[in-house]
């Protein structure tokens, strides 16, 4: 039987279509033998080129049988389609792919007669494929489809229920913990807007177009981080890799949100933990509950102390009763995370890591049960829940800002973090540090982004969906340095001292500098309770991404698993859980730095030129164009732009940055500055290379696959076994069948 389309208002082919040879019983539509071509055959799909994809005629019944087979049309679904015509109706009902019953609103591009409209009054992404007839799996006809994007074609893995459900989960991936306390300092560490302007360029060179790249061809094929290398199998290994690095960092993650938790929990007290030294702190630490200025003979205040200058004619003199200097001093908010939350041990040996600690463990439950009841029914509950997710931080991150700017000391920060220093341009550390944070946060090479992309509607507008979250990622970014550091301009200002004095690095930033910073301000608890609930729901999203991730890569080698979506989360959810348990010990902090900077930073790096190589160079930018001028009706504005960016910059700018990485390597360091233990970074390169090891361990499976398959005899029979898309990669559009 031929491959071919019948039009709505071909009636000609309507009755030529009755002519054809029909499956009796519960016979399937067979197939001729030229549509089971042999998959060693040049795999690569041909379509209309970008100038013809929308000038073909709806009546040509010539279009190519490629591998995007036209759907066989059956003698029934034309007398369904003339007696429709006839009696002057469209069916409201339409069918998914398993033959499910589903709702479909009446088309507009049909007439109350039952005859569609003219071509040249529909837009171009509706022009091509009206009339796609498509039939059950026992030969019977289904409903007339208007149009193809009206169906759920891929019923079984689940589809946005809106496009804002997409747009907010993306955004709620891209904008996490990281926009709050990682990026504020890079920037202030790193030449303040110079930073910003590093960061800005990487990712109009790299950071957007590696995004596009994985959202277009995700949505192309309607396949997750591990199916979407059907285009070309020896890269399979990169989808593989990306999903391990997402449960090193699904893990870690999850502990970060615990302490939120503890925090949130402890800012319900009458008193506030960290604004108090307990006794043995001050013993032992010289702690203090609050930092003062010190003092001056001309220093004047209406309230507070300072510290006494040691000088009796002077103190004396002074308005208040000055404090006694405390050498060496702790702050209680230092000693408060460091003693009572994560209690850090003095190292990482085996002795001194620990047991869980009860309060962390808790916390870390409670999180995970929270992101598995979220995720339960996969993107259809987790779509609601952003809705709340995404949006509450950028609430609270404006309110935090205005209240901020409204206090002394707060554009004193805002210097410090905005004005540049052009000089570290030229500093290649400093393009390291932009490069690592962008994707970081624009999670690149994770895995969730062709996750996300593969839930999307076919003919959905990719390219604009990228700008938006980039750039809403990058205005996240720089709202929440400004409410960090305009905070600690406060700070400073109250304490007589400088924002350099004042800024810590890492996420001591946000639970040791920022609490005590808090702590100063008017409502002290219900700032508190607002923050450290806005970092939990940044936290809760990226952890929506990471955990989906994982589902969907299994439900995509697994498909039966979808009909376990309830009990598989659940134990992916507890089997993360355990696996976190080691980071909430005494000794976890410096786990959680290992897999941090071994498991995601080195290894991220070195996934997204693998990527880039193999999509860009492997299956083809020009090929990818030519996807989306199928997909989406056109070519991206400026074109020419992106395919630079893919073929060039991206693989040249990666591999020199994961060189540098390497080459000026450098050992995370203890709290007293001393660097881990040779063991201890021998397990972070090991942790590096497990979760690499999938990319060449893959390709000599394949390799040695190639030779073992029958058939498979000349080295470019082998070649195209190898990097060519191979019979299952077909676009997500419903009319095109596997042969």
């Amino acid at each position: 039987m031929s491959n071919r389309v019948l039009p709505l208002d071909d009636t000609k082919s309507a009755e030529s279509a009755e002519n054809q040879e029909i499956p009796s019983g519960d016979s399937k539509p067979t197939h001729s033998k030229e549509n089971h071509a042999a998959p060693l055959e040049d795999t690569r799909h041909s379509r209309p080129s970008a100038g013809e994809s929308h000038d073909l005629s709806l009546n040509d019944s010539k279009l190519e049988s490629s591998k995007y087979n036209q759907v066989p049309l059956l003698e029934s679904a034309a007398s369904r389609l003339s007696a429709g015509k006839n009696q002057g109706q469209h069916r409201d009902t339409k069918f998914t792919s398993d033959g499910d019953k589903a709702e479909v609103k009446k088309d507009e591009n049909f007439t109350k007669s039952g005859e569609s409209k003219s071509v040249g009054d529909q837009n171009p992404q509706a022009r091509v494929w009206w009339g796609d007839l498509l039939p059950r799996e026992d030969g019977t006809c289904r409903a007339a489809i208007p149009h193809f994007s009206d169906i759920d074609f891929n019923s079984g893995r689940g589809q946005w229920a809106s496009k804002t459900e997409f747009l907010l989960s993306c955004l709620g991936l891209c904008v996490g913990l990281g926009n709050v306390w990682r990026f504020p300092y890079l920037a202030y560490e790193n030449g303040g807007a110079a930073f910003i302007v590093a960061y800005i360029i990487l990712q109009l060179c790299v950071g957007k177009p590696m995004y596009f790249l994985e959202l277009a061809v995700s949505q192309f094929s309607g396949k997750g981080p591990t199916k979407v290398w059907d285009m070309h199998p020896a890269a399979k290994g990169v989808g593989i890799a990306m999903c391990i690095v997402t449960l090193n960092t699904t893990i870690y993650y999850n502990v970060i949100m615990c302490y939120t938790l503890s925090y949130l929990f402890a800012a319900m007290q009458r008193t506030l933990p960290w604004t108090v030294c307990q006794e043995d702190w001050v013993k032992e630490d010289n702690c203090v509950a609050e930092r003062f200025p010190d003092c001056t003979p001309h220093w004047k205040t209406e309230s507070g102390s300072c510290v006494c200058t040691g000088n009796a004619t002077i103190d004396r003199a002074l308005p208040v009763k000055c404090v006694e200097k405390v050498v060496n001093a702790t702050t209680a908010a230092e000693l408060y995370f460091y003693r009572s939350v994560i209690q850090l041990s003095p190292g990482l040996e085996p002795e001194n890591i620990g047991t869980p600690i009860p309060r962390l463990a808790g916390c870390l439950l409670l999180s995970s049960t929270v992101v598995v009841f979220c995720l339960i029914k996969g993107i259809k509950s987790s779509g609601k829940v952003v809705y709340f997710t995404a949006t509450f931080p950028y609430v609270i991150l404006m309110t935090l800002l205005i209240r901020g700017f409204l206090l002394d000391g707060a554009l004193d920060g805002a210097y410090y973090f905005l004005v540049p220093s052009w000089s570290k341009l030229k500093d290649v550390n400093v393009w390291a540090a932009a490069a690592g944070q962008m994707f970081f946060s624009l999670t690149v090479a994770f895995g969730g982004i062709f996750m996300f992309g593969s839930y999307n509607r076919f003919n959905n507008n990719v390219y604009t969906d990228t700008l938006i979250v980039a750039n809403m990622d990058l205005v996240t970014s720089i709202i929440g340095g400004l409410v960090v550091f305009t905070t600690f301009g406060v700070m400073a200002k109250s304490i007589g001292s400088t924002v350099e004095n004042v800024a810590r690095s890492g996420y001591g930033l946000a639970f040791v500098v920022y609490p005590e910073a808090l702590s100063r301000m008017p409502l002290t608890h219900m700032w508190s309770l607002f923050f450290f609930f806005m970092l939990f729901t940044l936290g809760l999203d990226s952890e929506f991404g990471f955990m989906e991730t994982l589902m969907t890569a299994m439900q995509d080698e697994l498909p039966k698993m979808r009909l376990y979506k309830g009990p598989v989360v659940v134990a992916v959810g507890v089997a993360c859980y355990l696996l976190a348990l080691p980071c909430v010990c005494p000794g976890g902090d410096y786990v959680v730095t290992l897999m941090d900077r071994y498991g995601s930073d080195f290894a991220v790096l070195c996934l997204a030129f693998w990527e880039a190589v193999a999509l860009s160079w492997g299956y083809g930018a020009r090929q990818i164009l030519q996807d989306l001028d199928y997909m989406v009706g056109s070519r991206p504005h400026l074109w020419q732009y992106w395919l630079f960016c893919w073929v060039v910059v991206c693989p040249v700018v990666l591999a020199a940055l994961f060189t540098n990485r390497m080459i000026f390597y450098k050992p995370p360091r203890y709290p007293t500055g001393l660097p881990f233990p040779q063991f201890a970074q021998n397990i972070g390169w090991a942790i590096c290379t497990i979760n690499l090891c999938a990319i060449p361990l893959w390709f000599f499976y394949l390799v040695v696959k190639s030779f073992k398959t029958p058939g498979i005899i000349t080295w470019e029979q082998r070649k195209k076994f190898l990097f060519y898309p191979n019979r299952h990669w077909m676009p997500n559009d419903g009319r095109t069948e596997m042969i």
